[in-house]
């Protein structure tokens, strides 16, 4: 049997501020690019400075894989969430969308990790 990590199209792996080195599955980055209509470049480029340089972190313990929430402050004042699960396997891509001019207030009840 095949492992979930060893199954998936790896696009990419990048390392995030918290230190993880994140994996960007193909299917992954497909689903979260409709947000978008980017090309595969400039989406790539785009969560790279999301995970690298996030405004605000917050993870939730209570979900199991443990999921951090990395938010990033575009010069219009809009916010981009980038989602990351944490398996026993690696540290895994999962979505990236905007939430407009605020970070909502359930992201807010999470524990908050300092950039």
């Amino acid at each position: 049997m095949r492992n979930d990590a060893l199954a998936r199209k790896i696009e990419r792996v990048i390392t995030a501020l918290t230190g993880y080195r994140v994996i960007v599955g193909l299917a992954e980055m497909r689903h979260a690019q409709e947000h978008f209509l980017l090309p595969d470049m400039m989406f790539l480029e785009l969560l790279e400075q999301v995970l690298r340089d996030p405004t605000k972190i917050f993870v939730d313990n209570q979900r199991q894989p443990q999921t951090y929430h990395m938010f990033y402050k575009l010069e219009n004042g809009r916010y981009i969430c980038a989602v990351v699960k944490a398996a026993s396997s690696g540290h895994y891509f999962a979505s990236m969308y905007s939430t407009g001019k605020t970070i909502r207030n359930s992201h807010k009840k999470l524990k908050e990790l300092k950039p």
